[in-house]
């Protein structure tokens, strides 16, 4: 049983190995494997370099100066079509870098940073114009860091546009721009992917790996910690026991055995058991096109509701095998179940069990069954125990010791009529006394065989569906 069972938990091992590692390799294609970027962070880079030989590389940089403001980007709430809000989402500043060689003129390029930065590039900018014009000291430098990439075609126009009013200030004449690139650097790529992109690829990387791991490993572990338990808790089930009703069962599913004792199926990457001699109702319940075989104990409570679309077929199995189960389903049985649980049980578990005992041990032992308080059952006693329990009863002839004197002498002179009418008296009421305790010993045994006094009609129950 347990080999069986193994070999289709691994077979859900492997598939869930090849599903977990499928996740992976599409994640870390969709992000062209950036995630590697974005776990090893940028690189300082040479940014005196051509922008060129940079494009695609996730780098970080301290810029020199920061010189004007080309493009704000904004983000539009709309609600119906219309308009409701903008909020600010990115700013692209030209920075500056000088080559602390002094052999090539400084180079001019792009960076997109934040929108939250906006204010601190914005003083940058103040700064280094104010030290042209000889009004401040030389404003600080500012690290950057972003993956290098060309100005977009639709930020073009900005970028010329503010290129344009620089040159208009007459610095262009004064200072040597040809050094001067359509790339920027922005922070919201990782490579040639958008960070959020990777962040999310890398996330859903993680989790797969992480699930296979974890289930591959808990699998393998705990796939059998259900059989334990359960024979555990009977000290008459045992392992041998168990392969034994297993051989014996019927299949249902690859994943499902019924036997006249016991529930066999596999839940994910587990082996689930349940005990058919609990089990009092059975039916199938179908929700959003999956069927489940619905099981309820003797206490009133669902023991277990397993899908499997063969569940009626399971059904029809416990019908066959399993003579205390009601199977099916309609609204008088699931009224009475719920109101009246005795009741419910009378239809086939008390008659089942008490059929089972006399089968065992003969009908004069057998006992009948009922429900205790805490949803168990108990025996109720029949004629035959009653009988032994209760007090004998026997006539007893105690007579006066003086009336037996005086009837004894009456008796040896030749007998007295009225010593012999005592006698004949006692003696009859001794009979009256054991044929009444013979008639009450009979009415016991009587009302033993149907304690219940049921009115017990055969019902034909559908596997119909909830």
């Amino acid at each position: 049983m347990l080999d069986y069972f193994k070999k289709r938990i691994s077979r859900n091992i492997k598939i869930t190995v090849i599903v977990c590692a499928v996740i992976f390799i599409a994640a870390a294609a969709i992000s062209r494997l950036d995630f590697i970027k974005l776990i090893a962070g940028p690189t300082k880079a040479d940014m005196m370099k051509p922008m060129s030989e940079l494009e695609g590389k996730y780098v970080s940089f301290d810029a020199d100066y920061v010189m004007a403001n080309y493009i704000r980007t904004e983000t539009i709430t709309k609600r119906n079509g219309v308009e409701t809000g903008r909020s600010l989402t990115s700013v692209g500043y030209i920075a500056i870098v000088i080559d602390p060689a002094e052999n090539m003129p400084a180079h001019y390029f792009g960076v997109v940073v934040p929108a939250k930065e906006d204010k601190t590039l914005e003083k940058l900018t103040d700064g280094f114009w104010d030290y042209l014009n000889g009004e401040g000291d030389i404003p600080a430098t500012y690290h950057f860091k972003g993956s290098v990439r060309k100005v977009k075609s639709d930020e073009m126009k900005y970028w010329n546009d503010c290129i344009n009013k620089i040159n208009k200030t007459g610095f262009a004449e004064a200072f040597d721009m040809s050094n001067l690139e359509a790339y920027t650097v922005d922070y919201d790529k990782v490579g040639h992917s958008s960070k959020f992109l990777v962040i999310i690829c890398l996330i859903v990387m993680i989790l797969s790996a992480l699930y296979c791991i974890f289930h591959v490993t808990f699998s393998m572990l705990t796939y059998d910690d259900q059989v334990k338990k359960f024979v555990a808790a009977d000290p008459r089930r045992s392992m041998e026991k168990l392969s034994e009703s297993f051989s014996r069962a019927t299949k249902i599913s690859d994943d499902m055995f019924v036997s006249p004792d016991t529930l066999f199926f596999r839940k994910g990457g587990k082996i689930k058991l349940v005990d058919l001699n609990e089990v009092v109702w059975a039916y199938v319940y179908t929700y959003k096109g999956t069927n489940y075989l619905r099981l309820y104990g003797i206490n009133g409570k669902m023991i277990a509701a397993p899908a499997v679309a063969a569940a009626a077929n399971a059904v029809r199995e416990i019908d066959r095998v399993v003579p205390h189960c009601v199977c099916g389903y309609n609204a008088e049985l699931n009224k009475m179940f719920s109101k009246n649980l005795s009741g419910f049980l009378g239809l086939k578990y008390y008659p089942a069990k008490q059929a089972q005992m006399q089968a065992a041990g003969g009908a004069q032992a057998a006992p009948s069954f009922e429900m205790d308080v805490d949803g168990s059952l108990k025996p109720v006693e029949t004629a035959s125990a009653q009988q032994e329990n209760a007090p004998q009863m026997e006539a007893v002839y105690t007579p006066n010791s003086d009336d037996l004197e005086k009837d004894l002498a009456a008796m040896l002179n030749g007998g007295s009529q009225a010593a012999q009418d005592a006698v004949s008296n006692q003696a009859d009421a001794a009979q009256e006394a054991v044929q009444s305790a013979a008639e009450t010993a009979q009415e016991t045994a009587d009302k033993s065989e149907n304690p219940y006094d049921l009115d017990f009609t055969p019902i034909d129950f559908d596997n119909d569906n909830k």
